[in-house]
């Protein structure tokens, strides 16, 4: 699959992975992740560990606040406009964060689901 199929069906399946669906969270993750990872692995732009874990980060950390959730949505904007190696993860975060809602639940398993993007991406060559 190219990557544009790769994230669509991923936007596809966040109703199911933020409503609890392990099974599709893990497969979707390690996806994404092998995408992010096997770019850089291959020499080109693909997302550097500290990309990620810089976003990572400041997802972890947070409580839920669907005013910073939200706020969320700008700042990818500004780093995948800024390193378009971060497009991918941009555009299935900001479709992640708009299913959100006002649902903590669903903010729990987003948090979960990039934690597990960001594993795969470190298994498939993620490096800076």
């Amino acid at each position: 699959m190219d990557r544009r199929n790769i994230v669509e069906q991923i936007k596809k399946d966040l109703p199911d992975i933020l409503a609890g669906d392990s099974k599709k969270l893990v497969e979707d993750a390690e996806n994404l992740g092998e995408l992010l990872g096997k770019e850089k692995r291959k020499g080109g732009t693909g997302m550097t560990t500290s990309q990620i874990r810089n976003i990572f980060s400041e997802v972890k950390k947070m409580e839920f606040d669907k005013y910073k959730i939200e706020l969320l949505r700008p700042k990818l904007a500004y780093t995948a406009g800024r390193h378009r190696e971060v497009l991918a993860l941009q555009e299935v975060l900001d479709e992640a964060i708009k299913e959100i809602d006002d649902d903590e639940g669903k903010f729990d398993r987003f948090k979960d689901f990039f934690e597990a993007i960001v594993a795969y991406h470190r298994k498939w060559g993620g490096k800076d």
